[in-house]
């Protein structure tokens, strides 16, 4: 007794988290997540617990075993700890109390731990539970489809319609969530004897698996049948907005999207963040009034200062060339993060300012990334910021510790190349061996040293590149050229 208690201190003992009010999505399942770290007398709790029921094993019985299992994955390192404890089960404990059983699939399952879940599948629950409930195979579903592994999911549920076992709610949005990220194909036909299979069960009408099955028939291409399911459900609420327009998204710009928007707004329901911002991003795509229709909106719902909202309208008016509008969007933003920085440097990759830019984020204390240091190189590249782009290349290698891709190679050929400094944009690749072998930063350095008729320097282009791809036709023409 003793020790329960203690355990269910170490559970109680946690410091209790805040809930806050989850914004609208694009669906309704909620699919198992690793749990978060707790403090540190707690874990030492649990691990004094361990080490007891590891000198004394008798005493871990079916009234300690609960509150153990409901406290471990509230701990730090809860796989060490179920490990630890898996050492200690006896099989034949699990065996005389199969909701136990079910409480430790359901732990494996929602820790990723789908091999150690299947085994307690199939050798310790009752052959009428696994019968009867569709839980233990939920917990399955759910557990495959939270780690992307689709085509397992949806062979489980497959496997239950082999079995006569009846399935629930829950059943119907694990499978409908696999279908959809499965995509076409195969998936696509699955997705439809699964909504024959949720109509036949009386559940095709809840708002939940309704949602599922239009963001199932979007993401699978049928936009038609994404509609008919939309069109007929009985009760719509802005989740169904949402996961409506974020399908027709999906595919890009269409005046179908756009539709469904002012339909959308037209009845009372608000977009959320990532429908604003998928918005946004394929607003930038065409020349169309679309993205200031979008961002008129966002202004007057007071959503400027959504962070992924900003992003995706300075992002939008980079790919505008309009950079007033970006350097206003950014200048108004109470808080920025790296997207933020990248899609303004992005936004000025035409003006000479772009270094300045590049500095600010540095001296805000934003680390830059691989992305950063491209679109930087880019822009001197363009703008022919030979000193000011080497030395970025030079930052990014020694100071920021990122090794350099293929792009920021490129970049540099070309950077240096355009400025009339082809003996120096071939002692660059000379310096890397790699170099050599890449037919994008040897055709770069063929063109750079056609532009400024450097022979030499194009002749050795030609020849490395016709080495490395003799069987090129295009090498073989412009070396009989030469």
């Amino acid at each position: 007794m003793a020790l329960t208690a203690t355990v269910s201190q170490a559970s109680g003992a946690l410091p209790r988290r805040r809930h806050r009010r989850a914004p609208a999505s694009s669906t309704r399942l909620t699919t198992p997540s690793l749990p978060s770290s707790a403090s540190s007398p707690a874990t030492t709790t649990l691990d004094r617990v361990l080490a007891d029921l590891e000198s004394n094993p008798r005493l871990l019985t079916p009234a300690l075993l609960a509150p153990l299992l409901a406290a471990l994955p509230l701990h730090h390192a809860p796989r060490r700890h179920l490990a630890a404890l898996r050492g200690l089960l006896p099989v034949s404990l699990l065996r005389r109390h199969p909701e136990l059983s079910l409480r430790l699939l359901h732990l494996h399952a929602s820790l990723g731990l789908l091999a150690y879940a299947h085994h307690i599948f199939d050798r310790l629950l009752p052959a009428r539970t696994r019968r009867d409930e569709a839980f233990p195979w939920n917990c399955l579903l759910a557990g495959y489809a939270h780690l992307g592994r689709h085509g397992d999911a949806l062979a489980v549920y497959l496997q239950m319609g082999e079995e006569g076992v009846p399935r629930d709610r829950f059943t119907f949005l694990c499978a409908l969530r696999s279908c959809a990220g499965a995509g076409v194909g195969a998936a696509a036909e699955i997705g439809r004897a699964v909504h024959r299979d949720a109509v036949r069960a009386g559940l095709a009408d809840e708002v939940s698996v309704c949602d599922a099955l239009v963001d199932m028939y979007a993401e699978c291409g049928d936009l038609e049948m994404a509609r008919k399911v939309f069109d007929a459900m009985p009760e719509r609420d802005g989740v169904s907005w949402n996961v409506l327009l974020t399908g027709c998204l999906r595919h890009g710009p269409s005046p179908r999207a756009m539709e469904v928007w002012r339909r959308m707004l037209g009845e009372g329901h608000e977009p959320d963040s990532v429908a604003l911002s998928t918005m946004l991003s394929l607003s930038s795509l065409q020349p169309s009034k679309q993205g200031l229709e979008v961002h008129a909106w966002v202004i007057r719902h007071g959503l400027k200062t959504e962070l992924s909202v900003a992003n995706a309208l300075v992002e939008m008016y980079s790919r505008r060339n309009e950079l007033g509008h970006a350097v206003s969007v950014f200048e108004s933003m109470a808080v920025r993060d790296l997207v933020s920085w990248n899609a303004i440097i992005s936004a000025h990759r035409r003006d000479f300012g772009v270094l300045m830019v590049f500095r600010r984020m540095v001296d805000s204390g934003t680390r830059p990334d691989e992305t950063t240091f491209a679109a930087v190189l880019s822009a001197c590249e363009d703008l022919g910021l030979v000193e000011g782009g080497t030395r970025l290349f030079s930052e990014m290698e020694n100071e920021y510790g990122i090794q350099p891709t293929l792009e920021h190679y490129t970049c540099v050929v070309n950077m240096l190349g355009k400025a009339g400094l082809v003996n120096e944009a071939y002692e660059f690749i000379s310096k890397r061996a790699p170099l050599g072998r890449e037919p994008t930063i040897l055709k770069a350095l063929l063109d750079v040293s056609s532009v400024h008729g450097n022979i030499r320097i194009r002749e050795i282009a030609a020849k490395m590149l016709s080495d490395l791809e003799a069987d090129n036709v295009h090498n073989f023409v412009t070396d009989e050229n030469l």
